[in-house]
């Protein structure tokens, strides 16, 4: 039970930022509690012992200790101890390591007093009815996973948290977004890093080979074994089998994963031979499996199964304020394997990757640093660099599925070579249709778009789309018109909308049907 003096909880705060320790002062004494503080690792130690704190609050950067040792000597003091981390640099290998040390929450900076309060209520809960459960300490291990956002930060936690505890995880979260990434976080801060980690994507085996794969099989089980061979769960004895879309995976071949997991041993294909195996088993998929059982194509047992705790990855256009952090990863890690001067994205690039949905998420992010960083000629990596459906966003995914869909109707051998005259003989009924077409009314109240549209003689108050089009067309450059007229309307377009809500960028966002975050972007791009 926890400590009282006179009715009121205990707080200890350690923090070498004096106006931290001043705000936790004030707004803790205000909600009642009893406040002790410390500048730095070595006070807060003492005061730890003396003081007897309910709930200790300890900063990550100090000097002379920082806090993941502070939190270490507590928690070996006390294995009861709450202690929440706080820390404004958030990264993965942090978060885990604060985790699996036994902390109780993890807090970034910059945060409000009432997330404090709300932490501090929880932890007082959970120390009272005895639920808090103990993390096994062990080395933090590296990962590919990088984020700072506070949906990533969730995942970092339950990584921390179930890495000690050898349960079963399912992972669920869209292709590309780091499902096996998040497995091997797993795996290598767990009892059994020492031990291999195997992966197998269920979609990209044949499923009659499925079975031999993970089981192995005995010689002369079919046409071929020549010899005995083990499977993956042997080989991955001790350690972690990862099965990346197992949602892909056939009902006859779950039915025998499922016996697998129940009696932890296998079979080989072509044996009578029970074999005990030891292994932790991660399973990832992109599908809704709970929609699957509904459907008949997922058996509901092994779901509860391999769900004993769910992990789900958020996709890229749900953590924007990482993107620009990954991008500088994938840079640097380009920029160590290459030749040459090491290239760097300029800002207006990060901005233009930051506006994009991403639908491939991390991988598609990746793909396209990547592209950017071979056509590149300079240093730096200006948005031209960048391949054409992310600078154009949502127009060039469309045009990309048109022209494919063409091309999937073409029923000729040279399919390009007849979509190519269908776009021209469209174009030219466009330009003939433009014509003709109804003037395009500008009000006066805004500047002339011959003001904001380069090398256009049109008068505004009377010139068509399609004169307008024509215009810009002849002052295009060469091989990259399609960009460059779009850009030229779509500053324009958001000039007015901007003007039209009185700059107010959320309700501009709105009414264009954007994200904030993309019309800031663009903002920036054209200099509104």
């Amino acid at each position: 039970m926890r400590s009282v003096m006179n009715g009121k909880a205990k707080i200890l705060v350690v923090d070498d930022e004096h106006s931290v320790r001043w705000a936790f002062e004030k707004a803790l004494q205000k909600a009642g509690y009893e406040v002790m503080l410390a500048e730095n690792g070595v006070k807060g130690l003492k005061l730890y012992e003396s003081f007897k704190p309910d709930i200790t609050f300890v900063d990550i950067r100090m000097p002379e200790m920082d806090g993941l040792q502070v939190l270490k000597k507590i928690r070996d003091h006390d294995p009861e101890a709450q202690v929440i981390v706080m820390t404004a640099y958030t990264d993965m290998e942090t978060t885990v390591t604060a985790m699996k040390l036994g902390a109780y929450d993890f807090l970034s900076k910059p945060f409000n007093i009432d997330e404090c309060l709300l932490l501090i209520s929880r932890g007082l809960n959970t120390r009272n009815t005895g639920k808090e459960a103990e993390v096994a300490v062990q080395a933090p291990k590296s990962s590919g996973l990088k984020g700072n956002s506070t949906a990533m930060q969730d995942v970092y936690k339950l990584i921390g948290k179930v890495s000690g505890e050898d349960v079963t995880v399912l992972v669920t979260g869209e292709s590309g977004s780091g499902k096996e990434l998040v497995a091997q976080a797993i795996h290598y801060n767990s009892r059994r890093s020492a031990k291999p980690f195997w992966a197998i994507n269920c979609t990209a085996i044949n499923e009659s080979l499925m079975e031999s794969e993970l089981f192995g099989y005995e010689k002369g089980a079919f046409t071929g074994a020549a010899a005995a061979r083990p499977g993956m769960f042997e080989l991955a004895q001790g350690g972690t089998i990862f099965l990346d879309e197992i949602g892909d995976m056939n009902l006859e071949m779950q039915a025998k994963l499922l016996r697998v997991l129940e009696e932890r041993e296998i079979v080989r294909v072509g044996g009578n031979r029970r074999i005990d195996v030891d292994v932790r088993i991660i399973a990832a998929t992109n599908k809704d499996l709970r929609r699957q059982i509904a459907e008949g194509r997922f058996r509901e047992d092994l779901f509860h199964r391999i769900k004993v705790i769910e992990i789900k990855l958020p996709s890229l256009r749900e953590r924007p304020e990482d993107i620009p952090l990954l991008a500088r990863y994938f840079c640097s890690i380009l920029a160590a394997q290459r030749r040459g001067v090491p290239k760097m994205l300029s800002d207006e690039s990060l901005n233009v990757l930051a506006a994009y949905s991403w639908p491939g998420n991390v991988r598609e992010l990746r793909n396209a640093v990547e592209q950017s960083y071979t056509l590149s000629r300079d240093q730096v990596i200006l948005p031209e660099h960048l391949p054409t459906e992310v600078r154009l966003g949502e127009n060039a995914k469309i045009d990309k599925v048109d022209r494919a869909d063409r091309l999937e109707k073409a029923d000729k051998p040279d399919k390009a070579e007849k979509i190519d005259k269908i776009e021209k003989s469209e174009r030219e009924d466009q330009g003939r249709a433009g014509e003709n077409t109804h003037h395009l009314e500008i009000s006066g109240a805004h500047e002339p778009l011959n003001q904001t549209v380069e090398s256009s003689t049109l008068n505004t108050t009377e010139g068509s789309i399609g004169m307008i089009v024509r215009d810009l067309l002849k002052s295009s450059p060469d091989g990259d018109a399609y960009a460059w007229v779009l850009e030229k309307f779509e500053k324009e377009l958001l000039k007015q909308s901007l003007e039209l809500h009185k700059y107010n960028q959320v309700q501009s966002a709105a009414h264009l049907g954007i994200t904030r975050n993309t019309l800031r972007a663009k903002i920036e791009k054209y200099g509104l």
